[in-house]
């Protein structure tokens, strides 16, 4: 059973041939897409090995073993094959972007790229607008207290430029306009106000545009 976090990374993946899930952990998640049909084959890929071995087990329970391949490694360093769709989640921004520059011509070649990183999301879209990826898709979803932000993306070969409310609150999700986007304004206000107690400052670029988006909500 997925969790809601993984259930909305599900619903952004289209039907395609092959998926790579970078830091699987339980495999979880492919193993979801392959019953639902929308992937035909999980390649579940962790750099520890005791989670593939968690993620073997649940494939053979799930009676799926014969269209998954196991692979331990550090992002695509250790499979080489084509893939269609890749997923990096859970994971801190520093973490997902070394994984993808490190093989960044590679994932230029990938249709759809499914991103969710727990930390600097402004550092993550700044990475991906320098090296040509374009944000296509945002997803907001709150699982218990915490928020997470799902980004589609995928290679253009030209810089789109992101000015800072695209970075700081999102080139797609800063059209949002509902109560769940309200929450996560004030979240990020509320960051930012600490970040700037702790610097004994009274404002920022950042927090106006916050306070600017939270006013458009808050009027409509």
């Amino acid at each position: 059973m997925l969790n809601l976090r993984l259930r909305h990374i599900a619903k952004m993946i289209e039907p395609c041939e092959v998926l790579i899930d970078i830091g699987s952990d339980h495999g979880f998640l492919p193993l979801s897409l392959l019953k639902m049909k929308i992937i035909q084959n999980a390649i579940i890929c962790d750099i520890n090995a005791l989670p593939l071995q968690s993620a073997i087990k649940n494939a053979r329970e799930a009676q799926l073993e014969e269209h998954c391949t196991f692979i331990q490694s550090n992002g695509l360093q250790n499979y080489k094959d084509p893939v269609d769709t890749a997923v990096i989640a859970g994971m801190g921004y520093e973490t997902i972007a070394q994984i993808i520059k490190q093989d960044i011509e590679r994932f230029c070649l990938i249709d759809q790229i499914i991103l969710q990183s727990n930390t600097h999301l402004d550092k993550l879209r700044a990475f991906l607008m320098e090296n040509k990826f374009a944000i296509v898709n945002e997803e907001l979803v709150k699982d218990r207290k915490h928020f997470y932000v799902i980004m589609k993306v995928s290679y253009k070969g030209i810089k789109i430029e992101y000015d800072g409310s695209d970075l700081w609150i999102g080139p797609v999700l800063k059209s949002r306009n509902d109560d769940l986007m309200h929450a996560y304004l004030l979240h990020l206000f509320r960051i930012e106000a600490n970040v700037l107690k702790g610097q004994k400052k009274e404002s920022s670029k950042k927090i106006q545009v916050i306070q600017a988006y939270l006013d458009v909500i808050q009027t409509s």
